[in-house]
């Protein structure tokens, strides 16, 4: 999977719904392309429109790290792509 990271960090997908918990991601150690909120334990990455146009919240969404993750929602729009929001999949 390759990762664009063109832009600033983006804002946390719960900030963008919850305007008093507005914070920006981090880069991740080690994984070029994708950031991380560990207050919310979320992750984002830049994918290329078609595919993000695709992808719905609660799809299945590879991890960085290879395991299952599930897709939460769309961010800003990049030059070559848009931000996707993912979490890790709950282990029922």
């Amino acid at each position: 999977m390759e990762h664009q990271t063109s832009g600033p960090n983006p804002l946390c997908e719960v900030g963008k719904t919850h305007q008093r918990d507005r914070h920006r991601m981090r880069p991740l150690d080690d994984v070029p392309g994708v950031w991380v909120c560990s207050k919310h334990d979320l992750f984002a990455t830049v994918v290329e429109k078609e595919r993000a146009e695709a992808i719905e919240r609660g799809d299945p969404f590879p991890m960085h790290d290879g395991t299952l993750g599930v897709a939460s929602r769309h961010g800003d729009e990049r030059p070559n792509g848009i931000v996707i929001y993912y979490r890790a999949a709950a282990n029922d």
